[in-house]
């Protein structure tokens, strides 16, 4: 690997970061930090971190309707988030009628149309794109033969392999 590769955070590769922090934070003990969170501040060095308005208002919606998180205490955790990993934020994306061919030619989940949304901003932004869903990937390699769609692995391998 050469120079710093751009990955885009979703969340689901994130949201753990914020459950650890809200359940800290309404027990009032110790953050336990997730291990792919320390993996990723441990090599920020080496990857450039991009996420965007629709994983924050998924952490938010999670953070507030799940644990009952204030406003003002999300957004300190966001920041915090964003500042220790050095992440760029994409505040707007406009989406076309790439969104519908994709629905009008796979059968996806809910849930899956929507992590599309994340994945044209990943593109858009020419950012790596971590996912646990095999089926995503396969989705985006095929339908949008986006080669830079990858799971955790072959991320932690990207990464390691510089060492």
């Amino acid at each position: 690997m050469t120079g710093k590769i751009k990955v885009y955070l979703d969340t689901n590769m994130i949201l753990d970061v914020f459950i650890n922090h809200a359940k800290a934070l309404k027990k009032k003990e110790d953050v336990l930090v997730p291990r792919k969170y320390q993996f990723m501040l441990a090599n920020k060095e080496r990857i450039n971190f991009v996420t965007s308005f629709i994983t924050k208002a998924e952490v938010a919606r999670e953070l507030a309707a799940g644990f009952g998180l204030a406003p003002e205490d999300i957004e300190k955790l966001w920041d915090t988030f964003i500042d220790s990993t050095g992440c760029e934020f994409v505040e707007c994306f406009n989406f076309d009628s790439k969104i519908a061919y994709i629905a009008a030619h796979s059968r996806l989940k809910l849930r899956t149309l929507f992590n599309f949304m994340h994945v044209f901003i990943a593109i858009d932004q020419g950012c790596y794109f971590v996912s646990g869903d095999k089926d995503l990937i396969k989705k985006m390699r095929l339908l949008l033969d986006y080669n830079k769609a990858i799971d955790y692995i072959e991320f932690r391998k990207i990464i390691e392999g510089d060492n």
